[in-house]
């Protein structure tokens, strides 16, 4: 005896898609399957794969791009302490006004603008 069953290819696609969707759901029943384990395989393989040929295809890039990325770094520092700096500077002159000065004042500060200026220069 021999008995056949036909089914038809659209019947099998709903099938297979509705496995898929049960396999990738969120029931903890599909969580540990054969099926995703492989499939976790296959796309830690190939995420492996595309890591590596990144890298290869940018490591002779890489020192100056490292290079690069330490001087932004440290441009981005030095305008921060820069800021800082000023914002410090605006809080300890607030409401000076060298116009005010009395005249021993501004030579001294005069005096001593100089003198900084000639360490400088040595």
């Amino acid at each position: 005896m021999q008995i056949t069953v036909e089914v038809t290819e659209e019947r099998v696609s709903n099938l297979v898609r509705r496995r898929i969707a049960e396999l990738f759901s969120d029931d903890a029943r599909f969580r540990e399957t054969g099926v995703r384990n492989l499939l976790r395989q296959i796309a830690d393989e190939a995420a492996m794969t595309a890591v590596r040929s990144a890298r290869d295809a940018i490591a002779s890039e890489l020192p100056a791009m490292a290079a690069d990325a330490v001087r932004r770094a440290v441009k981005d520092d030095i305008d921060k302490a820069a800021k800082r700096g000023l914002g410090a500077l605006r809080k300890l002159y607030a409401g000076f006004d060298p116009s005010k000065l009395l005249p021993e004042q501004r030579a001294w500060l005069e005096k001593q603008i100089a003198e900084a200026g000639n360490k400088r220069n040595e």
